[in-house]
């Protein structure tokens, strides 16, 4: 497991009123964690504030799951 999935973990709990089981690396963000595209919008900015990275728009599409947000935080961001 990444080191970053149980703080990205922490952020998605602070923001959503209710969390539906345990927030893994494979937790889909809109399946799992039923997070609308807003939520989803929200959750990234928080990303980049609390890690200090920012997540490309090329990585936009490629983000459904937790994990699929920690790889981009592990490299730093950058494409």
């Amino acid at each position: 497991m990444s080191d970053s999935v149980p703080a990205i973990a922490v952020l998605v709990r602070e923001q959503l009123d209710e969390v539906p089981g345990e927030i893994t690396a494979a937790s889909s963000l809109e399946n799992d964690l039923r997070m609308n595209s807003a939520q989803v919008i929200d959750l990234l900015s928080r990303v980049e504030d609390h890690f200090g990275c920012t997540i490309e728009d090329e990585d936009l599409g490629n983000i459904h799951r937790v994990g699929d947000l920690a790889t981009i935080v592990d490299r730093g961001g950058a494409g």
